[in-house]
C-alpha cells in the first residue's frame, strides 16, 4: 500500500517513491523545522501519527517507548524554547511515530539513565511533535502569547489553567506561562502507556499512576503534573 503523506498543521512528512526514504516540510515555521534537527529527512520502516500507532498497537505499548516519548519531547521542547517559543498542549494527533524495525517488541536489555538519554539514541521508536498550529512566542517573562485561536476540533492534552483561560477569556492575544505544555506532555505520556485518557481534577488523587508507582517516570510526572505551573520540572532524573 503506497504511503499516504501526513499533514498536521503546516507540516507535510511524505516519502519518496521506491525508497525507506522520508521528508518533512514546513515552510510557515523555521522555529518547528530547526527543533526536529537531522528528521527533516530520515530513513525509516514507517511513520506515522501517534493515534495510528496506538491503534495498530491494540494500544499495548511498553515502557521504554514511553521513556523514549519523554526524552524526545524534552529535546524538541528545550530546541523550541531556546528559539523562543513553546507548545501550548498536544495530542495523539499532534506527534509522528517513526520506527526502524518491522517489530515493535523491545528486546534491549536494559535502558541507560546516563546524563538522562533515556537509553541508545538509536531505540524505536522516535517521536516528533510536528503541529505548528499549537506553537507561539515567549516573552520575557516566560508567557506563551497565543495571538491566534487554537485549531477547531482540537483533540489535545490541556493543562488546568489553559482550560480556565479558554473558557474565560475570548479575546485575543491571550497568555499562559509557558509550563502549561508540562503538564499536557504528561498527560500525552501517561495516555500512551497507560491508556489513561482523562486524569483526576484532584492533584491528590494519583491512583491511575500506581502500576508505575515510585519508578523514575512516576516521579517525572508528578514533577510535570503540579498544580503551580511555575513549579513544575520536566526532568527524569
Amino acid at each position: 500500500m503506497p504511503f499516504e503523506p501526513i499533514r498536521i498543521g503546516n507540516t507535510v512528512i511524505a516519502k519518496k517513491a521506491k525508497t525507506n526514504t522520508y521528508e518533512i516540510r514546513n515552510a510557515a515555521s523555521p522555529q518547528l523545522m530547526k527543533s526536529i534537527g537531522d528528521k527533516a529527512s530520515f530513513e525509516a520502516t514507517d511513520a506515522m501519527t501517534m493515534r495510528e500507532y496506538l491503534k495498530r498497537a491494540r494500544h499495548v505499548t511498553e515502557l521504554p517507548a514511553a521513556l523514549r516519548l519523554v526524552h524526545d519531547l524534552g529535546r524538541q521542547l528545550q530546541a523550541l524554547i531556546a528559539d523562543g517559543r513553546g507548545i501550548a498542549c498536544m495530542g495523539i494527533d499532534d506527534v509522528v511515530v517513526i520506527t526502524h524495525r518491522e517489530s515493535d517488541s523491545f528486546t534491549h536489555d536494559s535502558i541507560n539513565d546516563l546524563d538522562c538519554t533515556l537509553g541508545d539514541s538509536r531505540m524505536d521508536p522516535q517521536f516528533l511533535f510536528l503541529n505548528d498550529h499549537l506553537l507561539f512566542e515567549l516573552d520575557n517573562d516566560g508567557a506563551l502569547i497565543m495571538d491566534h485561536a487554537l485549531p477547531k476540533r482540537l483533540s489535545a492534552f490541556m493543562s488546568p489553567e489553559l482550560q480556565s483561560l479558554l473558557k474565560t477569556t475570548a479575546s485575543l492575544p491571550q497568555s499562559v506561562y509557558f509550563k502549561t505544555i508540562y503538564h499536557s506532555a504528561a498527560q500525552l505520556v501517561i495516555y500512551f502507556l497507560l491508556n489513561v485518557d482523562r486524569i483526576p481534577d484532584d492533584p491528590e488523587d494519583t491512583a491511575y499512576l500506581n502500576p508505575i508507582k515510585n519508578t523514575k517516570l512516576w516521579w517525572f510526572l508528578l514533577r510535570c503534573l503540579t498544580p503551580v505551573p511555575g513549579e513544575r520540572k520536566y526532568i527524569y532524573i
